[in-house]
């Protein structure tokens, strides 16, 4: 079965393509099933040279879309072309036809353009991501006026389902008490697409739009970390068209 690939709803410039995929459709098999795109969780690398030669193919791309090699970090690159040692968890360019890719498996994935359509980029981030600046730092990188900033938020774990402790809660309470809700006497929710979005309204980004999808409660269609420990990951692509 070919890999499912999910059209995002959005109000971007017409020469900007963009999208997610599930973990339907794809060659990788047991917990990786079916459409791992990731090279650095166990599975084979046969499967997943399949499943991203598949979805290079499905989305009409001339050449290989640029996977990172995330790490949790705030590092950040501009690329001009397929660098496969990329490290770093989010990356942009203005070269046409070169696809951005961010893996995730209950983290955020985050796409974004400029309104011109002469920019995209894309941002990876976790608790340590958020903790780290990675979105402010971003945004600075990326454009001078961020109004002029389009920006999703695709499918990560919901606050329901992703308790956190109080290290992370005193590391991430700078961004505003609105992202917790307290669960019990040493836990709280943590609200991982609220703390995006106030960072990102922060420094000026209006057009902010979210798949409120959430991945632990649905892992029959994404992968999920918290969930399922050591599984694949979806990918969510934007690039010019």
């Amino acid at each position: 079965m070919p890999i499912q690939i999910k059209k995002i709803k959005w109000d971007v410039p017409a020469n900007i393509g963009s999208c997610y995929t599930t973990r339907i459709g794809g060659h990788s098999k047991n917990k990786f099933g079916h459409s791992n795109l990731s090279y650095d969780v166990g599975d084979a690398r046969t499967s997943v040279k399949k499943n991203r030669e598949e979805l290079k193919k499905a989305l009409g791309l001339d050449q290989e879309p640029v996977w990172m090699k995330q790490i949790h970090s705030s590092y950040i690159r501009k690329v001009i072309d397929s660098n496969k040692d990329l490290v770093c968890d989010a990356c942009y360019t203005s070269s046409p036809g070169l696809a951005c890719a961010v893996l995730s498996a209950d983290c955020l994935p985050i796409l974004i353009c400029n309104s011109a359509g002469t920019k995209v980029g894309v941002i990876h981030s976790g608790w340590r991501g958020l903790s780290s600046g990675i979105i402010t730092k971003f945004i600075t990188r990326f454009s001078k006026n961020p109004k002029d900033i389009i920006c999703w938020i695709g499918p990560s774990i919901s606050p329901d389902n992703y308790l956190i402790r109080e290290d992370v809660y005193k590391k991430l309470i700078k961004i505003s008490p609105k992202i917790f809700t307290k669960h019990d006497h040493e836990r709280w929710k943590l609200d991982l697409k609220l703390a995006a979005k106030i960072l990102l309204k922060e420094k000026g980004v209006t057009k902010i739009y979210t798949d409120d999808m959430c991945t632990y409660q649905n892992s029959n269609l994404y992968y999920s970390y918290r969930s399922e420990n050591n599984t694949g990951r979806i990918a969510s692509l934007i690039w010019i068209k």
